[in-house]
């Protein structure tokens, strides 16, 4: 009985068969048919689960948990496990063949993409398991539009000194263009280490980067020319996410959930330039089927940046680093990165209004919350079901504040700017869901802005990337 990818124990006329013999003491002997790059303790270390299986049924579960275990390295083609009668002479024992075609030693991609407001094109090269330790190298280079260019190198290896972790060196540099929302532009080096669970729910890493910040058209907000000089950052992050069912399907009458949370500390070390603060973000969703195609879907996000350290509540957080908003990704119905505090850029009208947004510079915020309720619907059509494309009706809220570094007490600034001033958007539009991420065509009618937010009139397009 063989299976490709899937382990495979007999077909529907078996299964009486399995029911009558699935309890019935066993011992295993496995054959590893492995040609190839990868190290053979690589495979042997997923199969050690195996050793403690005593019946047909526990082996039917420790082996689809090995299964997945080597499919996660993503560095074989298929798995392919055989299960077979062992000797004449034994009716308790049987004989695993395992065989793991290897994918490729190399591999390429480019291509284009479009986020919010900007086209993207995207250029990687990479090795896959070239030394047969399980480990991955990409290269990879990014240019966009607005002129900002990324380049990065990676290294990856799955079961680190033989554990179940996941481990992950990397090496960045990044020219990051951001005039057209807040007048500044960043160059970044840096660099990253980092372990990942064997499931993927819990990462840890540690940056280490200097972050140079600049105002190339002379014409930044007296906010941002604070902002510009060299930072340099250490910190450790924790992320975790949970993940149950789908929640992007209105068709799938289980629904899902899922959450994710991430953790950083920044300013460890002596030296005094480097920046100090605690970053705290989160994101829930739930679907719940409501029939017929249907689903309400919920979604909650959140995040607070305090910065620590002597005078903390004086002190300004770095742009780079706070949350904005704005967008389908977080609010619909207004620019990207445009609802939220700004300040008139040098020589510009200092006049309230929408048209002055143009002129102003998005300082983002150091607390941050959106709600978002959607009833979602699939089309009769199943060209577009099959596609991914459904539609939804939507109510979507959200808030940004400064903390620290401001005029006013952080009491203020929390029940004055955060409380009392939500934006509110009501819509209807189409989701169209994608390799590159969910693409959003909405008509929104905002309900309740914010002096000197700049609302999105008409049709909204945008690109949420993949979670």
């Amino acid at each position: 009985m063989a299976g490709s990818a899937a382990t495979s124990f007999g077909t529907s006329n078996q299964e009486i068969l399995y029911d009558s013999i699935k309890d019935k003491q066993l011992h295993v002997d496995v054959v590893i048919l492995q040609k190839g790059r990868t190290r053979p303790y690589i495979i042997e270390k997923e199969l050690q689960r195996i050793q403690g299986a005593h019946t047909l049924d526990e082996l039917k579960v420790r082996l689809l948990e090995a299964q997945e275990a080597l499919e996660a390295m993503n560095i074989f083609e298929a798995v392919q496990i055989t299960v077979d009668a062992g000797s004449p002479a034994d009716s308790e024992s049987c004989i695993l063949r395992v065989h793991c075609p290897e994918r490729r030693i190399w591999h390429a991609h480019a291509g284009t993409y479009l986020a919010e407001t900007e086209a993207k094109f995207e250029g990687q090269f990479g090795l896959t398991n070239p030394l047969g330790y399980a480990e991955k190298i990409d290269i990879t280079m990014e240019r966009s539009t607005k002129n900002s260019t990324e380049y990065g190198l990676q290294f990856m290896r799955s079961r680190i000194f033989g554990s179940s972790l996941d481990s992950r060196a990397s090496l960045a540099q990044h020219f990051l263009d951001r005039q057209q929302w807040s007048s500044y532009v960043e160059n970044y080096r840096g660099t990253t280490i980092g372990l990942t669970s064997e499931n993927g729910r819990h990462n840890i890493a540690y940056e280490l980067a200097w972050r140079a910040l600049s105002n190339p058209n002379r014409a930044a907000s007296q906010s941002v020319r604070r902002q510009c000089g060299n930072h340099l950052k250490s910190a450790l992050q924790y992320a975790y996410q949970w993940q149950r069912g789908d929640c992007d399907d209105p068709g799938d009458p289980y629904g899902g959930m899922s959450f994710r949370s991430t953790s950083e500390v920044a300013g460890l070390g002596v030296e005094s330039s480097l920046l100090r603060f605690v970053r705290q973000h989160f994101q829930g969703a739930i679907s719940l089927p409501t029939g017929g195609g249907t689903s309400l879907f919920l979604q909650a996000s959140g995040g607070a940046l305090v910065p620590w350290g002597h005078a903390w509540h004086k002190k300004q957080t770095c742009i780079s680093d706070r949350f904005f908003l704005g967008g389908v990704s977080s609010l619909r119905g207004f620019y990207e990165k445009q609802a939220g505090p700004t300040e008139a850029r040098i020589g510009s009208s200092s006049q309230s209004g929408m048209g002055s947004s143009y002129n102003r510079d998005a300082l983002g915020g150091d607390l941050y919350a959106t709600l978002l309720a959607a009833l979602r619907f699939e089309f009769p059509s199943k060209g577009l079901q099959e596609a991914g494309v459904h539609g939804h009706l939507f109510v979507n809220g959200g808030n940004l504040s400064l903390l620290s570094g401001t005029s006013r007490s952080i009491k203020q600034a929390v029940t004055e700017d955060f409380v009392r001033s939500w934006r509110w958007t009501v819509g209807v539009g189409l989701r169209w869901q994608t390799t590159i991420g969910t693409l959003e065509v909405n008509l929104c009618q905002v309900l309740a802005q914010q002096q000197h937010d700049r609302l999105r009139i008409g049709f909204q397009f945008g690109v949420t990337p993949p979670t």
